[in-house]
């Protein structure tokens, strides 16, 4: 089946109103756009169309991160409440947990337990609203939530997704810089890479071109507003922003911030893997094992695959990257909780086909 096929079957068989895909490998980049950014509406998306990446934003933050550390502006290594003295005796510090801990998600914090995750996909799937009302805190009602929290494992040996401890990474990002977490991505990342569409506060200046979400039910979502976590999954961006930015990593087009893609990369973790964790992955067909600063490992015919997903209440994305041979993928789509990682590995494979 060709690839332009495979693409236009997810969205005829009702997985996502819309969907826009960006392929590279060394030789070629390819754009595929299909369905509606708005149901009813008849407008096929384009290569400039905004989506909500979710915590696709996580890769961002670590880079972001990775930059400050290699300016000496930071120390991934150092104890978060150096940074943050609202964390001051908390466990946080009684526990010396770092940025590098945060970036891993191996700081100990647990803010879904099998109870709580469960009630949220339950209130995802019957209302279209994930209902984490600690997302929604501000910089000090969220320090002073986060301050109180008791860590469930030792630092460093456990990996427990955590959208708060990006939450606090992006807090620290600003706190040390004096400049909002939007525009340190912009300024340190997407200037850099001319990704003039990407980025937080996009209303106003990309009203246009904004795709519409849905939810689980099909039901249309709120743009999601979660300042507490922005640094863990609040970037919008295009399918030709994101393009750019494999082709960046990939080490296709220079950059003065690939010394950075590299280090991010290549350093790896490979913590304890709750049970929990390893089954949701297995249900959307994937395999995962390690991780790189940033990165998930996904294991693939002996090849690791490095990549990342995002949701929200309207979205589902999935970029995903081979550095053996330099070919890389990323799946937007306007439709929440309809994994798109399986179509996004396949798509991998068959570019390298052609």
């Amino acid at each position: 089946m060709a690839i332009e096929e495979i693409i236009e079957n997810h969205v005829k068989s009702g997985k996502s109103p819309g969907i826009s895909v960006g392929l590279v490998n060394e030789n070629e980049t390819m754009t595929f756009n299909f369905g509606e950014t708005k149901k009813d509406s008849g407008v096929v998306p384009t290569n400039k169309t905004i989506y909500e990446i979710g915590s696709m934003t996580k890769t961002f933050t670590t880079i972001l991160a990775a930059q400050l550390q290699a300016e000496e502006i930071i120390s991934l290594d150092e104890k978060i409440s150096k940074y943050l003295p609202e964390l001051e005796n908390s466990e946080f510090e009684n526990k010396n947990v770092t940025l590098r801990h945060l970036l891993t998600h191996t700081s100990g914090i647990s803010e879904f337990s099998v109870k709580t995750f469960a009630s949220q996909i339950f209130s995802i799937m019957s209302t279209g609203k994930s209902r984490i009302v600690e997302y929604e805190y501000d910089t000090e009602k969220f320090l002073n939530y986060v301050s109180a929290l008791k860590l469930k494992n030792s630092p460093g040996s456990t990996w427990m997704y955590s959208n708060l401890g990006f939450g606090l990474v992006g807090k620290i990002l600003e706190r040390i810089t004096g400049n909002s977490y939007d525009v340190l991505v912009k300024t340190h990342i997407c200037d850099v890479l001319d990704m003039k569409d990407t980025g937080i506060d996009v209303f106003e200046s990309h009203k246009d071109e904004l795709a519409v979400g849905y939810s689980f039910r099909g039901k249309q979502a709120d743009y999601w507003n979660v300042p507490a976590i922005e640094a863990a999954g609040s970037l919008y961006s295009t399918p030709s922003d994101m393009v750019k930015f494999l082709k960046a990593n990939l080490g296709l087009s220079k950059t003065i911030l690939y010394p950075v893609f590299e280090y991010c990369q290549n350093t790896k973790n490979t913590p304890k893997i709750p049970l929990s964790m390893k089954f949701f992955t297995k249900s959307v067909g994937i395999s995962l094992h390690s991780f790189r600063a940033g990165w998930f490992v996904f294991p693939q015919e002996n090849v690791d695959i490095l990549g990342h997903d995002g949701g929200t209440e309207g979205f589902s994305s999935f970029m995903c990257m081979n550095l053996g041979n330099q070919s890389a993928v990323v799946i937007l789509t306007n439709r929440a909780m309809k994994p798109v990682h399986k179509l996004g590995l396949s798509l991998l494979q068959e570019i390298n086909k052609k």
